[in-house]
């Protein structure tokens, strides 16, 4: 469900879920795909960042109000660099437990500081049913109280992925604001408004491989594949949109291209997806571009030389319908 942001005393909560957030797994790598843009009520914005390193060689992406991300995000970090005490990285299940357990008392924390702004009381007086005095809540403080509090979760609505190499392989954990944190057993995961689009590509896909072949997907299929699906969210969800970011992860390597590549490669899997270039060119073209960090420019030339009908192409980058 996509709600707006609400208005308490002043205060606007961006909302920021309306995103999408796609990570898969091609076994022993993976990479992660996210839009850039946020809305609030009357504007949209493409200069969100919900793509972040959390860790050597792990990748996060959140989807929830953009500045409280930001602040969970430096949250985590701080949690994180704690829980290592001399050690140069944390395993990934542990990791992500830290971040699950940041992310929790932050929010406690925001819900304290609001209760107390707005009613006068912290959030442990409000569960107690008494002030620190010792005076009783009367009830219908409570019951107005909660009806803000309900108000306030549906605002905060959020989760994020976390993704990296945990047992050699590419895993994903995921967490929402209504669901404790797990692993996913598929490997792939999405979050956001344009999460079921995104999903429907990419579950499509992968249910036609055999189970062999899930365990080793191919980096350039894959890789067009989570864009395509980033993509299609883009064009049928409200504000989901913009230059995407993508994370390449795999032992002892990220990659994180440019904008200009990250749009390149967007332009690459349209031409794809319209059947305007081939399979073979566009996962090469992909491959030399994000893995092997080729000028976008070259790539355009190479595009304009091996698409079917360039012009048809680039009047479908500029929007005209065909």
């Amino acid at each position: 469900m996509v709600t707006y942001g609400k208005v308490f005393k002043g205060f606007i909560l961006e909302n920021f879920t309306m995103t999408v957030i796609n990570m898969l797994s091609f076994g022993k790598e993976g990479v992660a795909v996210a839009d850039e843009q946020s809305s609030t009520p009357n504007r949209k914005y493409n200069v969100a960042q919900k793509l972040r390193m959390l860790d050597n060689g792990v990748v996060y992406g959140g989807s929830g109000p953009s500045d409280i991300l930001s602040s969970i995000y430096s949250e985590i970090l701080k949690v994180i660099n704690e829980a290592k005490q001399g050690r140069a990285n944390l395993p990934l299940g542990e990791l992500f437990t830290n971040a699950e357990q940041a992310s929790s008392d932050y929010f406690i924390r925001f819900k304290d500081r609001f209760l107390r702004k707005n009613y006068g009381l912290g959030f442990q007086e409000f569960l107690a049913g008494r002030l620190e005095s010792g005076l009783p809540i009367h009830d219908s403080s409570r019951e107005r109280i909660s009806q803000t509090l309900s108000g306030l979760d549906q605002d905060l609505a959020h989760g994020f992925l976390i993704g990296g190499i945990e047992e050699k392989g590419f895993k994903i954990y995921m967490e929402t604001s209504q669901y404790p944190g797990v692993i996913s057993s598929r490997p792939y995961a999405s979050i956001g408004s344009g999460s079921e689009e995104s999903e429907r590509v990419i579950s499509g896909y992968v249910e036609s491989l055999s189970r062999e072949q899930r365990e080793s997907i191919p980096r350039e299929e894959g890789l067009a594949k989570v864009i395509e699906a980033t993509n299609a969210s883009s064009r049928l969800n409200v504000g989901v949109g913009g230059a995407p970011s993508i994370v390449y992860i795999r032992e002892g390597e990220v990659i994180i291209p440019d904008e200009a590549r990250c749009i390149k490669a967007t332009e690459i899997v349209t031409g794809l997806t319209s059947g305007l270039l081939t399979k073979d060119f566009s996962y090469q073209a992909l491959s030399d571009l994000i893995y092997g960090k080729k000028n976008p420019l070259i790539i355009e030339e190479e595009m304009k030389n091996n698409a079917k009908d360039w012009n048809k192409l680039d009047r479908i980058f500029r929007g005209y319908k065909e």
